[in-house]
């Protein structure tokens, strides 16, 4: 499972940021608060600020400021 943080603009529908980040569902579980291993299956998640620091930190990658940002799964 590959997982991509995408960035939209407030209030527009245009990607403007996308990175993968190199994590596991487990590592991400505690973070978006799933319960089981399969919850990441069908849908962007959006990130909180807080959640998008601890994507950052666990990644070691840097997400840009100002962007509405979503979490999403692909194979």
């Amino acid at each position: 499972m590959k997982f991509l943080v995408m960035g939209f603009e407030k209030g527009k529908d245009e990607l403007v940021y996308e990175h993968e980040v190199n994590l596991s569902v487990q590592d991400l579980m505690p973070v978006m608060k799933w319960s089981e291993s399969t919850d990441c299956i069908g849908a962007d998640f959006p990130i909180s600020p807080a959640q998008a620091e601890e994507i950052s930190n666990l990644a070691l990658v840097s997400f840009p400021d100002g962007l509405n940002l979503y979490l999403s799964s692909c194979e």
